[in-house]
């Protein structure tokens, strides 16, 4: 029985070139025609007669790159599969592919010998007239619906040698034929696959891949885990299906039913997206996969059912360096498969790559309405990176708590210029490796400052300059307060910006303390003042170093190792104690603890309060003014226990240094109270000073005035310098 010819002028012969050595039409126009199939096709529609190509030349310009080596056998094995697909078998009969591993004869091994041949057996539909005149059909169109360029066969013959093929089919009258013949750059059309009739035999095909070309051979894998991995990453989406055939892979005697493989270490942990790009759906699915079948983990992208292009994740997400640990400590690494419609269409006809690649170049300038719509890959890596993070979101917190924990020990010890960063460690925790070295660390953390101070310097100016022009104390106080929520985590890095932020809060300051135009208001109350020194119910380990303006009471207050604003002394960790009482603000110095001497002697070096009051308040007695009250913190501190290396302390000292500042209007009531104090006046009258050796301790009270022009004579250099001086 000879070969079925369809008949010319049909949708068949539009669709065909036929293959032959050598070519018809000559060499020099070949390669034009190979890569335009339409005007061979016009040519052969219009002539009659049928168009050969060198088939020799067609390999040589087939492109199959070394880093793509099992290619040949993928496409081999996909035929296979649409063959089963394309028999409609019983459903007691099932689908089965078997792949042979032939390898090398190797005198000595010290490793798996390399591979040589594969051989794919099925038992599909087999190679009738229809699949043989396809197969003998350049671009054939036959399985274009499942995503066949009609060129896989090629790349069989750029990696290896030839391949011997073996089928057995049904002729229309249900008789058995089978089709023998070698496939190579000899092959001859007019005598090859000539059908011979069987009694008996069993329908399927067998392709044998003999002779792996070196250049390719060196890249093939030589693990059979290593193939298996390579296999189901390439058809996972086919062995995602209910009707999957059973593929069983021989190696060296040995057999391996992938599809069990797949359920058992892939499918049980596989999950399921699906997303959108403008009018385009993509669907993705993640799998964790044991350690011993890769070890990358990776996003590939995949057309038709079958991996095309991969990327590694750990160049976007860091913390995928290296292995993960599930729920039960089991060891994986996380393989993602995202396809669409939209990467059938655009997949190359080698199938090696996606032809929107274009997209990825921001300064091409596309010229057609066509490659303006196309999608980049990244945005699509970038929507797909989403659902990953969701799919190892609680495995990533655990990774980032240990991180995280290692950094602030880092920068509690070596680097406390960085501990700003710590509050939002979320926006640059992600950029590490799940166990960073000291380097890296300090690296993303200087790199982290670097941002900020480039995105505050670019803000910095124009709220500055804004806030200035601000007359109303409400609205400039909410500006200030936006400001510092937003823009001051870091403080001024540079002198301009940081002076300048020091004059708008010397500005504020003045606007809290002066006088209203109504006699009927009441001056801002104290919390104002307070808050611009340091915010209320907060310490500094929640305090950005910037926002502690305590300069503006005195240079030395900006070196310590906690403060505590506005917090009940039982509500702090460092001490145990049981007082509700409360300072505005509280300073504990614990430099002696890095001292060679005993740090359970002395578990602080010296402890400071600061009180603010109302400015104007007049109404001041022996025990009510805040003097008074700050004796009585000193002496409820003096009483508690400091926690040590995280065991409890007794002070038992109460020679431990004590500083107190009273930030308040030194009304008539007050100056009585220190007159008895026996307190002695600063030569501007406009504060007092003295030593209590009944509390031991030291203390300063402020006038709101001298506050304001001592903070402005300290810093008043540095605003000429910067020409942010008013001279008018």
């Amino acid at each position: 029985m000879g070969r079925k010819r369809p008949a010319l002028g049909s949708p068949q012969i539009i669709s065909h070139l036929r293959l032959n050595k050598p070519s018809r039409v000559g060499a020099s126009p070949l390669g034009m025609f190979l890569y335009h199939p339409a005007l061979l096709l016009l040519l052969e529609f219009q002539t009659g007669m049928s168009i050969k190509i060198d088939l020799g030349n067609q390999v040589r310009q087939t492109v199959l790159p070394q880093w793509k080596p099992l290619l040949p056998l993928f496409e081999a094995v996909m035929n296979s599969f649409q063959a089963i697909k394309d028999a409609k078998l019983p459903k007691n009969i099932p689908g089965r592919i078997i792949i042979e591993i032939e390898r090398q004869n190797e005198l000595f091994k010290d490793e798996s010998a390399s591979i040589e041949s594969f051989k794919i057996t099925d038992n599909g539909i087999g190679l009738d007239d229809d699949n043989f005149d396809s197969f003998n059909t350049a671009f054939s169109r036959r399985k274009v619906a499942a995503g066949g360029k009609g060129l896989g066969r090629f790349t069989w013959l750029k990696a290896f040698e030839g391949a011997e093929i073996e089928s057995i089919f049904r002729d229309t009258d249900g008789s058995l034929l089978s089709r023998s013949y070698v496939f190579s750059e000899a092959y001859n059309l007019d005598t090859a696959g000539l059908p011979k009739k069987l009694d008996n035999g069993i329908v399927g095909t067998t392709v044998r891949l003999f002779k792996l070309k070196k250049a390719y051979r060196d890249k093939v894998p030589r693990s059979v885990e290593a193939i298996i991995q390579k296999l189901i990453e390439h058809f996972i989406l086919v062995f995602l299906e209910p009707d999957c055939p059973t593929v069983t892979l021989i190696d060296d005697g040995k057999k391996h039913v992938i599809n069990d493989i797949f359920e058992n270490d892939y499918k049980a942990t596989a999950s399921a997206h699906t997303f959108e790009i403008g009018e385009h759906k993509f669907s993705l699915h993640g799998f964790r996969l044991p350690t011993s079948r890769t070890t990358k983990h990776k996003l590939v992208y995949a057309a038709d059912q079958r991996g095309v292009i991969s990327d590694k994740l750990e160049d976007y997400m860091p913390n995928l360096s290296a292995r993960l640990e599930d729920e039960d400590e089991k060891p994986f690494f996380y393989l993602a498969i995202v396809q669409s419609s939209y990467l059938s269409q655009h997949v190359n006809i080698g199938r090696t790559d996606f032809d929107f690649s274009v997209a990825d170049d921001a300064d091409l300038e596309f010229d057609s309405e066509e490659k303006r719509d196309l999608i980049p890959r990244a945005d699509i890596r970038s929507k797909a990176l989403e659902f990953i993070e969701k799919d190892l979101a609680s495995i990533i917190e655990t990774i980032n708590t240990a991180k995280l924990e290692r950094i602030r020990r880092y920068v509690h010890q070596e680097a406390p210029q960085y501990r700003v960063l710590m509050r939002n460690a979320d926006k640059f925790i992600n950029t590490l490796p799940p166990s960073p070295s000291r380097t890296q660390i300090e690296a993303a953390l200087h790199r982290e400052l670097h941002h900020r101070e480039t995105e505050l310097k670019r803000e910095g100016s124009r709220i500055i300059r804004e806030a200035e022009k601000i007359d109303d104390y409400e609205e400039y106080h909410k500006r200030f307060t936006q400001f510092l929520d937003e823009y001051n985590e870091l403080g001024m890095s540079a002198l301009a910006q940081y002076v300048g932020h020091r004059k708008i809060i010397v500005e504020f300051l003045e606007r809290a303390i002066q006088l209203p135009d109504s006699e009927k208001a009441k001056y801002p109350l104290e919390e104002v003042v307070h808050k611009l020194v340091f915010p209320m119910h907060s310490t500094s380990a929640d305090i950005p170093y910037n926002e502690q303006n305590l300069w503006m009471i005195d240079e030395r207050l900006t070196y310590h190792s906690f403060i505590a604003s506005d917090k009940q002394l039982r509500t702090l960790e460092m001490i145990k104690s049981k007082s509700a009482l409360r300072g505005d603000i509280v300073i504990f110095d614990e430099k002696i603890l890095f001292a060679d001497t005993n740090p359970e002697l002395h578990p602080i070096n010296s402890i400071t309060t600061i009180e603010f009051k109302r400015p104007g308040r007049d109404d001041y007695t022996d025990t009510d003014n805040p003097l008074a009250q700050s004796f009585k913190l000193i002496d409820e501190i003096r009483s508690g226990e400091f926690q040590i290396r995280g065991r409890p302390v007794s002070l038992a000292n109460t020679n431990v240094p004590a500083s107190i500042y009273c930030i308040c209007d030194l009304t008539p009531t007050f100056r009585r109270v220190l007159k008895v104090q026996d307190a002695f006046v600063t030569p501007d009258n406009q504060g007092y000073y003295g030593f209590h050796r009944g509390f031991n301790a030291y203390y300063e009270i402020i006038d709101y005035t001298k506050m304001l022009r001592d903070a402005k004579n300290r810093n008043r250099i540095f605003f000429e310098k910067l020409n942010l001086v008013n001279n008018h």
